[in-house]
């Protein structure tokens, strides 16, 4: 909140006697402890001076229609900071340092100190395959203490100091916070209050400041869409799964091992000539797409942005809903699934990080099952025994092409769409939705009852689990 303009110097109570992380001990003084000299001979005033009395400017009858109610508590919010900020300064202005020295010095002894633990690593499922890479179910770390270590460090100290707060202080500790609400964020009485504001502000003195209405105001779009004009829009969803065929083949071993394979999924026609499908929960699958579904979708439309009162534009975008939709559902080849990448980097020493997200087709289904090193490590390694791959620890980050989903669905057509990131984050694909920690549970194999081309059976994990990022 913005106040009357005061210079404010903000002081720490400190004490140097010294403070030690760990088990402490203190040595015994080999002498009295006794002061000989106090410096400075002083003590913080007995009182403050008394504190300045301020009322608000009424507003003119133009203001009538904001409710009594909010204006009173706004003047209450007002007063509050007036006087909060008076104690303080007098509190800052009155505080009074002593130092004591000691007649003669203390030893202080300060042990420090650390448990001892020795680790290691079960590899339940550890095998090789024709990588050459060692891999396994689950990495699992497990720590048995074995001992303490610990040092001593002796201080000698020749005098302590420290800050003599005034007796009145406690009137800053108690003061009484107005409990009241001025208006809801992004309502009509805040858009008012803020008209208000800005003719009590015009008002009065030029050097000073009042509290402004601590609400949030709603502005229009600022934003202009590109050509051809579109709605600007964001997409949410619970959570996400997604079905595909599985490639024949005896063990997931040899499909891994097979290069000319690429785990594309393509089960055998049942009737030959014709793709085969299945009915999964009222849903028709076809083969060899593989479908992405996202449960309890919501369409987003942007409306504008959020400016708090008295601090300008916060560049908050303001959205309210425009469709929702219990499933949607995305089909494409499984060639073109992408992968999201984040680089990110500092341009120097001190600079503030920035980030580059990009998305390639190169996602594989097979990898969430048995992840191929290339994926898992992000490159190869020129020596693949020296680390063993974690099959649990791998969770992907897909992308889907949100232009394509609306399409399929029929939803959010008229939409340009977005989701909100860091300034410092560049988009080299828009009109993306990235899907975080897709692992194995969320991918559910289809597989055609013999003869029965139009019916279907699938594993249905219970529920879906992935965590989704918009």
């Amino acid at each position: 909140m913005a106040r009357l303009t005061k210079t404010t110097y903000w002081f720490t109570i400190v004490a140097l006697l010294g403070v030690a992380l760990g088990q402490t001990t203190t040595t015994e003084p080999t002498t009295s402890e006794s002061t000989t000299e106090v410096w400075p001979p002083t003590t913080p005033a007995p009182t403050h001076p008394p504190i300045p009395t301020a009322s608000a400017i009424p507003l003119p009858t133009e203001f009538a229609d904001i409710p009594k109610s909010a204006v009173e508590c706004w003047d209450s919010l007002i007063s509050f900071d007036i006087t909060r900020s008076f104690l303080q300064d007098q509190l800052n202005s009155g505080a009074v340092y002593t130092y004591t020295e000691f007649p003669t010095p203390i030893t202080n002894t300060y042990t420090y100190g650390y448990s001892l633990e020795s680790c290691a690593t079960a590899f339940p499922g550890l095998t090789t395959l024709c990588d050459g890479y060692p891999r396994a179910s689950d990495c699992i770390s497990e720590c048995q203490y074995t001992g303490y270590t610990s040092w001593t460090d002796v201080y000698t100290t020749s005098g302590t100091g420290r800050w003599l707060t005034p007796t009145w202080s406690t009137e800053l500790e108690q003061l009484p916070t107005p409990s009241c609400t001025v208006a809801e964020d992004l309502s009509p009485e805040c858009s008012r209050l803020a008209e208000a504001y800005t003719w009590r502000t015009s008002n009065i003195d030029p050097t000073a400041s009042i509290s402004a209405p601590p609400c949030a105001i709603s502005l229009p779009p600022t934003l202009t869409p590109s050509p051809p004009a579109q709605q600007r829009c964001s997409l949410n969803a619970e959570s996400y799964e997604a079905y595909y065929w599985p490639t024949p083949s005896p063990t997931n071993t040899n499909a891994f091992c097979n290069t000319n394979n690429d785990t594309i999924p393509t089960a055998t026609p049942t009737i030959p000539g014709r793709p085969n499908t299945a009915v999964v929960s009222g849903l028709t699958f076809t083969s060899p797409s593989i479908y992405h579904i996202l449960h309890n979708a919501t369409v987003y439309r942007y409306i504008g942005h959020q400016s708090t009162i008295g601090w300008g534009d916060d560049h908050a975008a303001i959205y309210e809903i425009s469709t929702q939709v219990p499933t949607l559902t995305f089909a494409q080849p499984s060639t073109s699934i992408l992968s999201q990448y984040k680089q990110c980097r500092k341009p120097s020493p001190h600079g503030a990080t920035r980030c580059t997200i990009s998305y390639q087709p190169d996602f594989n289904v097979q990898d969430v099952f048995t992840v191929n090193a290339k994926a898992y490590y992000g490159e190869e390694l020129a020596t693949p025994t020296t680390a063993t791959i974690c099959q649990a620890s791998y969770a992907a980050t897909i992308g889907l092409p949100l232009l394509e989903v609306a399409k399929q669905n029929q939803v959010g057509e008229e939409c340009e769409w977005t989701f909100t990131h860091s300034g410092r984050t560049t988009l080299l694909e828009e009109n993306m939705f990235s899907v975080a920690g897709v692992g194995a549970s969320d991918y559910h194999a289809i597989t055609t009852v013999t003869g029965v081309p139009r019916s279907g059976l699938t594993t249905v994990a219970s529920s879906p689990t992935s965590t989704l990022s918009s």
